[in-house]
């Protein structure tokens, strides 16, 4: 019985432990990919908000399951073949020609969650596509920062494509 207290208390210190880890090193993070695109917000609209289009031109964002409507839930893929990540985002926001926002977790909701929004703002010449995301939960942080840097990356390559299918499109 003396033993059995004793692993249990080992056992706990070391979850509290891991706990207080994890705690320590967590920061939320952002990230940022901006992009000045000559057409206009709507024509922009156009290609972001066309989910079964996605696979024809978005080289981070490989496939998209449903629609972009408030309180969906759609299937996202990143990346191809055996490199690719599904998720399971819903659907936060649609202001068309303006934001579209969606929230999805690794797992467990509070573990590792992302939200992604993407921005169009009319500027002079075009539009300013602005893609972000809100790292948050109790694994980001110091830990997570090569996935940051890798998201930024794969934001550009997005934001590019975007670019080059809005502006090789008629208006």
């Amino acid at each position: 019985m003396v033993l059995r207290r004793v692993i249990l208390k080992g056992i706990l210190a070391s979850v509290v432990g891991v706990i207080g880890i994890l705690f320590a090193l967590h920061e939320d993070l952002d990230v940022h990919a901006d992009i000045l695109i000559d057409r206009s917000p709507a024509d922009v609209w156009k290609v972001v908000s066309d989910s079964a289009a996605y696979p024809a031109w978005n080289p981070f964002i490989t496939q998209v399951d449903g629609d972009f409507k408030e309180g969906a839930t759609i299937r996202i893929v990143l990346g191809k073949a055996s490199d690719a990540t599904v998720f399971k985002p819903t659907v936060l926001t649609v202001r068309r020609e303006h934001d579209l926002c969606w929230r999805g977790s690794v797992g467990i909701r509070g573990v590792f969650d992302g939200t992604h929004c993407i921005h169009l703002s009319t500027v002079t010449g075009g539009t300013r596509l602005e893609q972000t995301e809100r790292f948050s939960g109790i694994l980001v942080g110091h830990l997570t920062k090569d996935v940051v840097e890798e998201t930024r990356q794969n934001f550009q390559a997005m934001n590019a494509a975007v670019k080059q299918r809005a502006e090789s499109e008629a208006p």
